[in-house]
């Protein structure tokens, strides 16, 4: 599969144990994204290293990280296969990085929220690789109250929001923590587990705890980009 993103072309080998890049990675927050010539970079959820290497060939010295032995192994690949150099670990968020600092974290963290049908019927993988946990931003939510530690004075952190989750509760986070720009926006289709329990996320989504919402016979959802810096205290 061949990406063009801020005019750098990536091309990655795609296994279906490892969550395949969507519009939300590839497009809002890949073409939003700033890197400068040996910035230091971190990945976290590297998934089938688009954003790593993405960042690799802006100039970046990158580091990322999944959580997932399969998203690793195959972002090993896709790396070797663009002639850049990543350095890719298995472990939980920054877990495997801990007291490094970096000019750059960004985040495309799983944001879904899996209803329990779906997740009865998917693999554990499938589960690790878009499930966010308890309401969808359960994973974003670690993200956000930990990324401050790896970051200094002028660090900027990338991440998404997605209404596929409980996005008022992570912008709200988001707002409180970070001086906060929103610098993408996009709207488009649910995935197709979400059309197996419509009654469900309709359900949900009258609780206020996602947004899907109906257009003719589809349902959309928007994802939100944002660039974070530490607040001046």
């Amino acid at each position: 599969m061949e990406y063009k993103i801020q005019n750098q072309n990536i091309e990655l080998e795609l296994n279906d144990d490892v969550f395949k890049p969507s519009p939300h990675g590839s497009s809002a927050l890949g073409s939003a994204i700033k890197i400068k010539p040996n910035e230091t970079v971190l990945d976290v959820g590297t998934g089938t290293g688009l954003l790593a290497i993405l960042a690799a060939k802006l100039g970046g010295k990158v580091t990322s990280v999944d959580i997932l032995p399969q998203a690793v192994e195959l972002a090993r690949k896709n790396i070797k296969k663009n002639n850049v150099s990543v350095d890719v670990m298995v472990g939980d968020l920054f877990e495997p990085v801990k007291n490094n600092i970096y000019d750059v974290i960004i985040a495309n963290i799983p944001q879904e929220n899996l209803s329990p049908n779906v997740i009865l019927s998917s693999s554990k993988e499938t589960i690790i690789g878009m499930h966010g946990g308890k309401n969808g931003n359960e994973i974003l939510l670690k993200v956000i109250r930990s990324a401050n530690s790896f970051m200094h004075e002028n660090s900027r952190l990338y991440v998404v929001v997605y209404s596929m989750s409980n996005f008022r509760e992570s912008i709200a986070e988001i707002t409180t923590r970070y001086d906060t720009k929103l610098i993408n926006f996009y709207t488009g289709e649910v995935k197709d587990f979400v059309y197996s329990d419509i009654d469900w996320y309709e359900e949900q989504s009258k609780k206020g705890l996602l947004n899907v919402y109906k257009q003719g016979e589809k349902y959309f959802a928007d994802l939100f980009v944002f660039e974070l810096k530490l607040k001046n205290i």
